[in-house]
């Protein structure tokens, strides 16, 4: 494993080696969060340089423009670059994530100049046509709003021949999983909600909260029963649909056609963890011009270790029966490529 500036990784392990509450300070209260497995062990995030290392290696991102989508707090786009990468943009629709994120990367200055936190929406994306050698999207697709746009917008950006990476744990097909998804979506919906899991949300608030907030700072006069009311029939909308519903509301009495899937983030529409069927993925790529095969998703030795034993034999699954592990494992990776010689569709989007 070749990594351009060792000293990076230091001052990285020399982070998550910083009292809690002076990272809280420095960076955010959801930082430390969302890493917490790292700041309680620091040994761990060596299991994630592997797994990144690992990514880097199976898309060939080594001298490439690569396009980390829904790169969070950025430390995979990081370690990309420190890899080798040509440049790597590291793309989020969460404000506070790139802003931590540039945080992150002014920590490490002057170590990682190849690598750019840039703020925008999957479903358009801010780039020109055939711009990228490579694509990452870890655990993102399960979250955007708009799943067939974001994959109209990969294909456009990558160059022909260019690679596309989807990993994300949320399979359908894996039974265990869908249960404990929905007792997770009731509770980020109704509360409470836990502040010591990072995967509960930047909003330390169950959504029908958020919504009730967004309502009454727009419809200041509204009475407290009604905003209840429609804070709870609004369920699944986000921004400016919510203020749209309550005006309809207000006129007709009446509440507009309710979205299919009820627990998304109020402000940005952003699922979470909605359940993907890894074969209807995969046909959704090859129909779009991607060739599109499963690899096995690789776990990261920063898991506990049990977890890690559970997993590894999930991964072994899916190296070894790489069709049946879809239906006995809760996570799913497929590699996809552009076709040469394929042409955009300008029309699509």
């Amino acid at each position: 494993m070749k990594i351009s500036s060792p000293t990076a990784i230091n001052r990285i392990l020399q982070l998550f080696n910083t009292p809690r509450a002076s990272v809280e300070q420095e960076f955010s209260p959801y930082f430390y969060r969302y890493f917490s497995r790292f700041f309680k062990d620091s040994k761990k995030f060596g299991g994630y340089i592997e797994l990144c290392w690992y990514l880097s290696q199976v898309t060939r991102a080594k001298n490439a423009s690569v396009l980390d989508l829904g790169c969070g707090f950025g430390m995979m786009a990081t370690l990309f670059g420190l890899f080798g990468a040509k440049e790597v943009m590291g793309y989020d629709l969460n404000t506070e994530k790139i802003d931590l994120f540039k945080k992150l990367l002014l920590y490490l200055d002057p170590e990682v100049g190849n690598v750019k936190p840039v703020h925008g929406d999957s479903s358009k994306i801010e780039f020109p046509d055939e711009y990228f050698d490579v694509v990452v999207t870890n655990e993102t697709l399960s979250h955007v709003r708009e799943m067939e746009h974001t994959i109209e917008e990969i294909y456009r950006i990558l160059k022909p021949g260019g690679r596309l990476l989807v990993r994300d744990g949320n399979n359908s097909l894996f039974l265990w999983g869908r249960v404990r998804r929905r007792m997770f979506w009731r509770k980020i919906e109704q509360g409470p909600v836990d502040p010591s899991a990072f995967r509960s949300t930047d909003v330390l608030l169950p959504f029908i909260e958020v919504r009730q907030k967004m309502i009454l700072e727009k419809f200041p006069q509204m009475d407290r029963e009604k905003v209840q009311l429609l804070s709870q029939e609004t369920k699944g909308m986000f921004g400016n649909e919510i203020f749209e519903a309550v005006e309809k509301f207000q006129k007709t009495g009446r509440i507009a056609a309710r979205p299919k899937f009820r627990y998304r983030n109020p402000m940005t529409g952003e699922f979470p963890e909605r359940e993907i069927n890894p074969f209807r993925l995969k046909m959704m790529l090859i129909k779009r011009g991607f060739e599109a095969s499963f690899i096995p998703y690789f776990y990261s030795e920063s898991l506990s270790g049990t977890e890690m034993m559970i997993k590894r034999f999930f991964y072994l699954m899916g190296r070894y029966i790489s069709i049946l592990h879809l239906f006995l494992t809760p996570g799913f990776a497929i590699l996809g490529e552009k076709k040469r010689g394929a042409k955009i569709d300008n029309n699509c989007h």
